[in-house]
């Protein structure tokens, strides 16, 4: 873990190192770090960065009252990818929410307190995505120079297009590819998605849309919006289709976590309600369901493709509150799910022992 320390004070600074040192006779992973006492040399060393996070004092002259450190703050914000800590005695003065990664934190703590903070955000890997040298830089030049070099031609003599037009589909086009790169892991198996994965939150675009989870403001009843994308994007629908999403307090799903949870009825049953919840979640138990998981205070839950009614688009903004969207690819599966459980015609069925018999 490569930590920047801006900090003028003598016995600060060899404080950090004492501590710093003896964390890495202990610890599994190590801090390297590089100290920087002027503003001047602060800037310089966010020039060709690779830090995982910043410890920051405010104060880097005894001769001033100026509080030279947010302009650290204010250039890693507005360039750079990698969380802040301002440790000192004037955070008092910063008018400044904080977030995860920006923390203010008094000189006179304890500092060893600090570093385990920023040790349990870089073990989450995000300056391994993000940073400078991360996953995502590394997908973008194997992009930019296995794929994009090899279709640039597209973009370039393509004149029906404005300059705006193009950069728009080259950045869809990039995206697309590093979604393709991360859907492998390691060994170029397929990897299995976090809850985190399939919402959006807050919503981004800024009217409702196909998969958005709304909730009714009289009822607080959770529902997915189905109505196609097509007729949201161009402004035609007149109705919007929701479906309703029952929640784990009700429906099958109580039922079978009930039996569990009691745990008093015989082996067969509780397996077979093991079975169930499991086929449920793995969305295998029916078309009539879609299973969605629950994250933090989003509750998740089956979305009941029985349960259906339609708003009048005037009057959805009133009696509705977008929450969260979920991700396209998941949005379309549901869809199709959906499709298909109401295309179904049925068939008229054939004398099963018949047609067994007859393999024979």
């Amino acid at each position: 873990m490569n930590l920047l320390i801006v900090e003028d004070d003598k016995a600060t600074i060899q404080s950090y190192s004492d501590n710093i040192d003896s964390f890495n006779k202990k610890s599994s992973v190590q801090v390297t770090y590089k100290i920087v006492e002027t503003l001047k040399n602060a800037k310089e060393s966010l020039i060709s960065p690779d830090y995982d996070a910043a410890i920051v004092d405010l104060k880097l002259s005894s001769n001033t009252t100026e509080l030279e450190g947010l302009e650290i703050v204010n250039e890693i914000e507005s360039t750079l990818r990698f969380p802040i800590f301002v440790v000192s005695g004037s955070i008092g003065q910063v008018d400044k929410d904080e977030n995860a990664f920006f923390k203010k934190r008094s000189r006179d703590g304890d500092f060893k307190e600090v570093l385990q903070e920023i040790l349990d955000i870089y073990e989450t890997g995000i300056t391994k995505i993000l940073g400078k040298k991360g996953d995502v830089d590394n997908y973008l030049n194997t992009i930019f120079w296995n794929h994009l070099s090899n279709s640039m031609d597209l973009w370039i003599n393509d004149s029906t297009r404005t300059s705006e037009q193009k950069q728009r589909t080259l950045l869809r086009y990039t995206l697309l590819h590093i979604q393709e790169y991360l859907e492998l892991n390691e060994e170029s198996g397929f990897e299995n998605y976090h809850p985190s994965e399939i919402y959006i939150t807050p919503c981004i675009k800024p009217n409702v849309f196909t998969g958005d989870l709304v909730i009714e403001n009289n009822t607080s009843s959770n529902y997915i919006v189905l109505t196609p994308s097509c007729d949201l994007a161009q402004g035609k629908a007149k109705d919007i289709l929701i479906v309703q999403i029952d929640s784990s307090n009700e429906g099958i799903l109580k039922e079978k976590v009930g039996v569990i949870n009691k745990g008093k009825a015989s082996k067969e049953v509780l397996e077979e309600a093991e079975y169930v919840l499991k086929s449920l979640i793995h969305n295998s138990y029916s078309n009539k369901y879609h299973f969605l998981p629950k994250y933090k205070d989003i509750e998740g839950g089956l979305i009941n493709f029985q349960k259906m009614k339609s708003i009048r688009a005037k009057e959805f903004n009133q009696n509705f509150t977008r929450k969260a969207s979920i991700n396209s690819t998941f949005t379309k599966d549901i869809v199709a799910r959906f499709s298909y459980y109401y295309s179904r015609q049925g068939s008229p069925d054939f004398d099963t022992d018949e047609l067994y018999k007859g393999l024979f």
